[in-house]
């Protein structure tokens, strides 16, 4: 019987001991193991955390204002624009460009005015739009605007462009060689026709137009700067004309 007892004291014993050596072989929780080179590295700290995405938040915030400060520029460039576009407005003008009676310029100063008139004097109707230019055609001359009788205006020749309308002539500052500083609108009238009054009020509205754009200093008639060779436009009204550049 005691020996027994004995065997289970010692059996208890061996036990115990052998538990608490499975307990330190193989512990609850795992070991963190930290590399010899990463030892030195400090814990990052939430402060630390978010100074570093402050950067990134800041650029953000930057091309949010920038994108904001672009489209602010945009929408006023746009007003600008829309508000030349109204000033100069050129809708009233019909392109009927021609190919003959000018040479291709460009960055040319456009300072003077030259308004002439002329008609078909080849045809049976000397109103004849298509008969007029038919007719410049034939002589190899060209202004930039023709204007006719019910006050409509054509664009033959654009304005950058030298149209050869004055031929001979000078400017009352003595500047010769007319055509390369020049616009030259022709206005159809014979020499002994008035003009209508449609005419003129197509006519100040093509000078309202060009002076938006131009920094004009004269408005002359033909006869204004060939006084030997030409007398037109014929029986033009200088008072009915709204620009202030005339030498009338």
């Amino acid at each position: 019987m005691k020996r027994k007892v004995f065997l289970i004291i010692l059996i208890g014993i061996v036990g115990y001991f052998a538990w608490r050596l499975l307990i330190s072989l193989f512990p609850s929780e795992p070991i963190e193991v930290i590399p010899k080179n990463l030892e030195q590295i400090p814990e990052q700290t939430d402060d630390q955390t978010s100074s570093e995405k402050a950067p990134v938040e800041e650029q953000n915030n930057e091309e949010e204002t920038i994108t904001q400060n672009n489209s602010q520029t945009t929408e006023k460039e746009t007003s600008i624009e829309t508000t030349i576009e109204t000033s100069k407005n050129s809708s009233f003008i019909t392109n009927k460009k021609v190919s003959w009676g000018y040479s291709a310029s460009s960055g040319r100063t456009i300072d003077t005015i030259v308004i002439h008139s002329s008609y078909d004097a080849l045809g049976d109707d000397p109103y004849d739009l298509d008969g007029l230019i038919a007719e410049y055609k034939q002589y190899g001359v060209a202004p930039h605007y023709l204007i006719d009788r019910k006050g409509n205006v054509y664009r033959l020749v654009d304005d950058k462009n030298i149209a050869y309308h004055a031929g001979v002539s000078e400017t009352p500052d003595g500047r010769t060689g007319v055509n390369n500083f020049s616009i030259g609108i022709e206005m159809m009238n014979t020499k002994e026709d008035d003009f209508t009054s449609k005419q003129y009020s197509a006519l100040n509205d093509l000078l309202d137009y060009l002076e938006g754009l131009y920094s004009i200093k004269y408005v002359l008639g033909h006869e204004d700067i060939s006084p030997d060779r030409k007398t037109d436009p014929w029986n033009f009204d200088w008072n009915e004309m709204g620009s202030k550049k005339s030498i009338h």
